[in-house]
C-alpha cells in the first residue's frame, strides 16, 4: 500500500509535514483507500492549523527533504548527505504540499538579544566590587554588588553577582588534569583547570549549580585570559543553560577574541582591571561587539589609585561606565571616583 504521509522533517523552529500532491493519474488504483486517509488525516490537520503561526506552502526539493541542523540562533538547514539519497523512489513527488506551524519559545535560541532588560537592568548602576570579603552586604536598590567566591548570599537590596572563577579556586585538586604557565594562578594559589579534561567542566557546573540555588541571576567567570576564547564562550554557554547571566572580566586581555567575547548574546557587563584597558579601549570594543551602551566598570585597588583616576577622566566621556577603588585591600570595599553616568 502506497504510503501517503512520507516523512516529518523538523527544521528552523517548525515542522515540516509532507503529502502525496492530489494527482488523480497516480493515486488513482487506490483512490478508495486515498479517501479513507484523508477523512482520517483531517482532524489532525485542522488541530495544526489552530497552531500558532500555521501556514501552508508548497516547497520544491531536488531530491529529498535537506537535513535540519542545530545552530546556536536557532535553526538552519543544511544539503542532505548522500546516504539520504540512496533508495528514493522514481516517484518522489517533486513538488509537496507542506503544513508548518511555529514550535514554542522554548525551542529557539536559550540567548536574548542584545539590549534586552536584563543588560539594561545594570546599566547606570555603580559597582561594589567586593570580591575581598565574605561578609553580606546589605546593598542598594540603584547599586550592583559583586560578592565573593564564599559569600552565599545576594546582597539584600540591589542587584547582585556572583564570583566564579575558570581556575581552581581553593587548587583542591579535584578538577584535573591541570595546566602550568599561568602566573596569575602561581600568584594566587590556584590551579589553572585545563579544557581538555573532566575537571573543566565539573568545576564549572559545581558553581553554577550553587550558585543558582544561592538566588543569583548575574555571575562574573574570573581568569578568562588564562584560556582560548573558545573554551571561555563554552563556559558562558554553560553558564546559560543554569539561567546564569555572564559578567566578562578583563576582555581586553582576551586578544583578537575580544569582540566575540563580548559580543557572546549571554555577556550583559564587563569588569575591567588595572592593566586591562582603558575607557577608549572598552568602548571601542563594547562598539565592535555591537553593544554600545553596555555596563562597564573598571575596578582597582591598593597601588592602583592613580590608575583609576587617570580612567576617570577620560570614562566620564562615556555612557555607562564607572570606576571604582577599594581602600581596604584586594576589594575589601568600594569607593566611587566616577559613578557611571
Amino acid at each position: 500500500m502506497a504510503l501517503k504521509l512520507l516523512v516529518a522533517v523538523l527544521a528552523s523552529a517548525t515542522t515540516t509535514l509532507m503529502l502525496w500532491p492530489n494527482d488523480r493519474s497516480s493515486v488513482a488504483p487506490h483512490s478508495l483507500e486515498a479517501d479513507r486517509f484523508n477523512a482520517a488525516f483531517a482532524p489532525f490537520r485542522q488541530e495544526l492549523h489552530q497552531q500558532q503561526g500555521l501556514h501552508q506552502e508548497s516547497v520544491i526539493y531536488s531530491s529529498a527533504p535537506r537535513r535540519a541542523l542545530r545552530s546556536v540562533g536557532g535553526w538552519e538547514t543544511g544539503s542532505p548527505d548522500s546516504a539520504l539519497d540512496q533508495g528514493i523512489p522514481s516517484n518522489f513527488p517533486r513538488r509537496v504540499q507542506t503544513v508548518k506551524f511555529t514550535a514554542p519559545e522554548q525551542h529557539f535560541a536559550k540567548y536574548p538579544p542584545s539590549g534586552n532588560a536584563s543588560t539594561a537592568a545594570l546599566e547606570g548602576k555603580p559597582l561594589r566590587y567586593l570580591i575581598g570579603t565574605e561578609a553580606s552586604w546589605p546593598g542598594r536598590e540603584d547599586e550592583v554588588t559583586v560578592v565573593s567566591y564564599s559569600t552565599a548570599q545576594p546582597a539584600r537590596r540591589g542587584i547582585s553577582i556572583a564570583y566564579c572563577n575558570l581556575f581552581d579556586e581553593h587548587n583542591a585538586g579535584r578538577y584535573g588534569p591541570y595546566l602550568h604557565n599561568s602566573d596569575t594562578a602561581k600568584q594566587y594559589n590556584e590551579g589553572q583547570i585545563d579544557p581538555r579534561g573532566p575537571g573543566w567542566e565539573k568545576n564549572l557546573r559545581e558553581q553554577f549549580e550553587r550558585r543558582r540555588k544561592q538566588g543569583f541571576e548575574y555571575v562574573e567567570l574570573d581568569n578568562p585570559d588564562a584560556y582560548s576564547t573558545k573554551d571561555v564562550i563554552g563556559a558562558i554557554e554553560l553558564a546559560a543553560t543554569y539561567d546564569l547571566k555572564v559578567i566578562a572580566k578583563n576582555p581586553g586581555l582576551m586578544g583578537s577574541g575580544a569582540v566575540a567575547y563580548v559580543a557572546h548574546p549571554n555577556v550583559h557587563g564587563i569588569i575591567v582591571e588595572r592593566g586591562a584597558g582603558n575607557a577608549g579601549d572598552m568602548d571601542r570594543l563594547r562598539r565592535k561587539a555591537g553593544k554600545p551602551t553596555l555596563a562597564t566598570w573598571f575596578v582597582a585597588f591598593g597601588a592602583g589609585r592613580a590608575w583609576a583616576g587617570s580612567v576617570a577622566s577620560t570614562a566620564k566621556n562615556y555612557r555607562n561606565m564607572g570606576v571604582t577603588y577599594s581602600s581596604a585591600g584586594e576589594y575589601g570595599n568600594a569607593i566611587d571616583i566616577l559613578p557611571p553616568t
